[in-house]
C-alpha cells in the first residue's frame, strides 16, 4: 500500500540544443550532502549554473502536477557540467548517477546526492545546481553519458513538530485502520509511520493540518501488487507541505478525484480529494503519512504522529481500531 521513488533515466549526446521563497512557504538553506566517492581531480575553476557555456542538451522527467525537474548539459569549449533544477515549490532530493561515458571523462564525483532548492512558486524557476563536470577528450566528435537518478519530495532537515493532527475524513465518519505504524504489509522502512484507513472509494479525504498543496497526481489508474506499482506515477496523490517543513501524503486517492491545486493554501478540514483504490494496493483504502526525504536521495523519513481524537486527547493510531472523526 505505498509508492516508492521514482527512478528515470535519460541519456543525453552532446549535439542538440531552456527570489526562491514565497510568503506561504518555509525557508530553506542552503544544504547539500555529500557528494559520493572524492573527485578525480578538482574542478577547474567555480562554476556559476545560470550562465557557464551553451546548452547542449535538456530533458525534463519526475513530473507531476506542481512541478518537474529539468537537467542540463552546459558546455563551454572541453568543459560540460550537468546541472539540475527544481520546478516544484518543495525541495527535491535526488541521488544521481553519472555512467556508460563516451568521449568524456570525470572531473569531478560522478555520483552522489544532492537536494534541490525549491521555486517560489509551482512551475517556477528554482536555482540551478551542478551535479558533475566532465572534460570532451576529443572535441571534433559527439560525447555521450547516462544520468540516472532517484528523486524524492523533501528536505531531509526537516524535522516534525509536535501537533495534533485531525483525522482526514469528514465529521462523523469513522473507518478502521487497516494497517498502522509498522504494518506488516507495507509499512516498513519509507512507510514506517504511514496509516491505512478502511474507507470505500470516492470518501471524502480532508487536511490534517494546514499548509501548501505543492504537487498532485490525478491521472493513475489500477492498482496491484506487483513492483510496477511502487511507483509514483502508478498512484494519486496529494502532497501538503507543512509550515515546518514536512509532507502531509494523502495517498491512493480516486482517478480525477483530486480536488486542490498546487499553490493552493488549505486549512485543517478543507477538502483534498476523494479517496480510491490507485497504485500499490489490494484494497481500497486511505494511506496517510508525514514524511520528508531520507539523507540517501532514495528513500523516505516518516515521522511518528497522533490524530486529535477528541477535543483534549490524541492518540497515535492503533491497527484494527475505528476512528470517529469529531471535528
Amino acid at each position: 500500500m505505498r509508492p516508492l521513488w521514482l527512478f528515470a533515466i535519460t541519456i543525453a549526446i552532446g549535439c542538440a540544443p531552456p527570489p526562491t521563497t514565497g510568503p506561504d512557504y518555509p525557508t530553506y538553506p542552503e544544504y547539500q550532502p555529500d557528494q559520493g566517492s572524492a573527485p578525480a581531480r578538482p574542478p577547474s575553476r567555480q562554476i556559476d549554473p545560470e550562465t557557464f557555456g551553451q546548452i547542449d542538451s535538456t530533458q525534463v522527467d519526475f513530473q507531476f502536477e506542481g512541478g518537474k525537474l529539468e537537467f542540463e548539459l552546459r558546455r563551454e569549449g572541453d568543459h560540460v557540467v550537468q546541472i539540475a533544477r527544481n520546478r516544484y515549490a518543495v525541495p527535491v532530493t535526488i541521488a544521481f548517477t553519472l555512467s556508460d561515458l563516451d568521449n568524456v571523462s570525470p572531473i569531478s564525483a560522478t555520483s552522489g546526492v544532492v537536494v534541490l532548492p525549491p521555486a517560489s512558486a509551482p512551475l517556477g524557476k528554482g536555482p540551478a545546481k551542478v551535479l558533475g563536470e566532465l572534460t570532451v577528450i576529443d572535441p571534433s566528435q559527439p560525447y555521450r553519458r547516462n544520468l540516472g537518478f532517484r528523486a524524492r519530495f523533501g528536505d531531509p532537515r526537516s524535522r516534525a513538530q509536535p501537533y495534533g493532527y485531525r483525522l482526514p475524513y469528514k465529521r462523523g465518519l469513522a473507518f478502521a485502520v487497516l494497517q498502522g505504524f509498522h504494518g506488516a504489509f507495507s509499512h516498513r522502512g519509507s512507510n514506517e509511520f504511514a496509516v491505512d484507513f478502511n474507507c470505500p472509494v470516492a470518501t471524502q479525504v480532508v487536511a490534517s493540518r494546514p499548509g501548501v498543496v505543492v504537487a498532485t497526481n490525478a491521472s493513475a489508474l489500477g492498482s496491484g501488487t506487483t513492483a510496477e506499482f511502487l511507483d509514483y506515477t502508478r498512484v494519486n496523490f496529494v502532497l501538503v507541505l507543512h509550515d515546518d517543513g514536512t509532507l502531509g501524503e494523502y495517498m491512493h486517492l480516486a482517478p480525477s478525484g483530486v480536488l486542490v491545486a498546487p499553490g493552493q493554501r488549505v486549512e485543517r478540514g478543507q477538502d483534498l480529494a476523494l479517496s480510491g483504490n490507485t497504485g500499490y494496493s489490494s484494497t481500497p483504502h486511505l494511506h496517510f503519512q508525514v514524511m520528508t526525504a531520507a539523507t540517501d536521495g532514495i528513500a523516505a523519513r516518516s515521522f511518528p504522529f497522533r490524530f486529535a481524537v477528541t477535543p483534549e486527547r490524541a492518540l497515535e493510531p492503533v491497527q484494527g481500531d475505528s476512528y470517529l472523526a469529531w471535528e
